[in-house]
């Protein structure tokens, strides 16, 4: 696949490192995850090419196995890729944006060969090095403040927030003496997260009285080594969703919302196209579900606009959000802000997909585990089942890897559409 750096043109570098927070809270620049998360790293490498175009280019760690062939050849543009700066031609020279799916402290050693090459407006950005301060602006931290920000709006107009339930203040616990007091005050069901994770990692569940925090080793050394840890109930869920917003240096822009899965121990599973059949009886007004987006996407940012958030950051926010049964009235309620992510997401994928899909097609797209030597198979059998039906670059119903099905891998993305008439 030639690369191409078109003159006087940025050019976006992505970096697959959905392991950011983790190396955020490990905190050194030689950090390398565990090995299976290594391995889902590089085996979905190319997702980024959701985010980019022709001139754009994403960072591998090899080229064979990454091809995006398969891709192109439905007329979609897709970034090229690359291994090391003496692949880019003479014109990248100033033209480099690092874009890696998130910031942490060792992804500037994966992005330092590439330093002669980068664009001056980067240079100027707050992340042109690592400081303790965007370790604490990337962590949950950044969403319990915007908690605080939208909960303020919304008492000033009420009637704008109707169908949002904002929690309190998450139950701070910053010692074991602290732990050791948590069942006091938390009731379960609960929750202790850790301010550094992600796709629902970082998480305890306090089931009943026997799950007391102050007994797992795991709690114990999270505290030891993040130094905080935050409590909160847990919430009785019908629908995950998260809205996702744009920060440039002037201006915060609302991208849209996605509707996305989760398995039970709460890590992200895949997401929705189209709108999600859920087997609640709380999810058939869909009336009340679309008032209760339009409150929050309208809410957040307001919020992140008060924040000040254009000062301290650019690039992609996403902020999970949780249609839940409220336990007082039993009605369907959406908490807007469960977390922010200030990073590329699986969401912000899913958003920026629908302008290569069909609206009148909805399906789901997933990443998954696979057995030993399965993947290809896989992609045979449901290409032959379902093939995919292209019409101008836009997909309309079918089968479609989101990585290179013609190599085999340990993880892999597809997508699986149908058109709505034919259901």
């Amino acid at each position: 696949m030639q690369i191409l750096i078109f003159a006087g043109m940025e050019t976006k570098l992505f970096f697959f490192n959905p392991t950011c927070e983790m190396a955020i809270a490990n905190g050194q620049v030689s950090y390398m995850p565990p090995g299976h998360l290594s391995k889902f790293e590089s085996d979905l490498a190319t997702l980024p090419f959701f985010f980019g175009g022709g001139k754009d280019l994403i960072l591998v760690s090899s080229i064979k196995g990454n091809s995006l062939d398969h891709l192109e050849q439905l007329g979609w543009k897709v970034p090229g890729l690359i291994t090391r700066p003496e692949q880019l031609e003479p014109e990248a020279q100033g033209r480099i944006h690092f874009t890696p799916w998130g910031w942490s402290p060792a992804v500037y050693r994966v992005y330092r060969p590439f330093l002669s090459h980068t664009h001056p407006q980067w240079l100027h950005g707050p992340f042109k090095e690592w400081n303790s301060n965007l370790k604490e602006l990337l962590s949950r931290g950044t969403g319990y403040r915007l908690l605080e920000i939208i909960r303020a709006l919304s008492i000033n107009d009420g009637s704008a927030s109707s169908l949002l339930a904002l929690p309190e203040a998450p139950l701070l616990i910053r010692s074991p003496e602290e732990l050791e007091g948590v069942m006091k005050y938390l009731c379960p069901p609960a929750v202790i997260k850790t301010p550094w994770s992600a796709s629902g990692r970082g998480l305890f569940r306090i089931r009943d009285e026997r799950d007391d925090p102050a007994n797992a080793q795991w709690v114990r050394g999270m505290l030891n080594r993040q130094g905080i840890l935050y409590g909160e109930s847990w919430l009785e869920k019908v629908q995950d969703v998260s809205f996702h917003f744009w920060v440039d240096e002037d201006r915060i822009e609302y991208l849209g919302h996605n509707f996305f899965q989760a398995d039970p121990s709460g890590q992200f599973s895949g997401c929705v196209i189209g709108f999600p059949d859920n087997p609640s009886p709380l999810w058939n007004d869909r009336m009340r579900q679309t008032e209760a987006l339009g409150q929050a996407s309208r809410l957040l940012k307001m919020g992140l606009e008060a924040m000040g958030l254009n000062d301290q950051y650019r690039g992609p926010v996403g902020i999970d959000a949780l249609f839940y049964k409220d336990a007082k009235n039993g009605e369907l309620m959406l908490n807007p802000c469960v977390e922010v992510n200030m990073r590329y997401s699986m969401g912000l994928a899913n958003v920026m997909l629908r302008s290569r899909v069909s609206p009148e097609s909805s399906g789901l797209w997933k990443t998954e585990h696979f057995s030993r030597g399965t993947w290809r198979a896989f992609c045979r059998e449901k290409t032959r089942l379902h093939p995919p039906v292209v019409q101008e670059g836009i997909l309309r119903q079918g089968f479609l890897p989101l990585v290179s099905p013609d190599v085999e891998k340990q993880f892999g993305a597809w997508l699986l559409l149908e058109e709505r008439n034919q259901k």
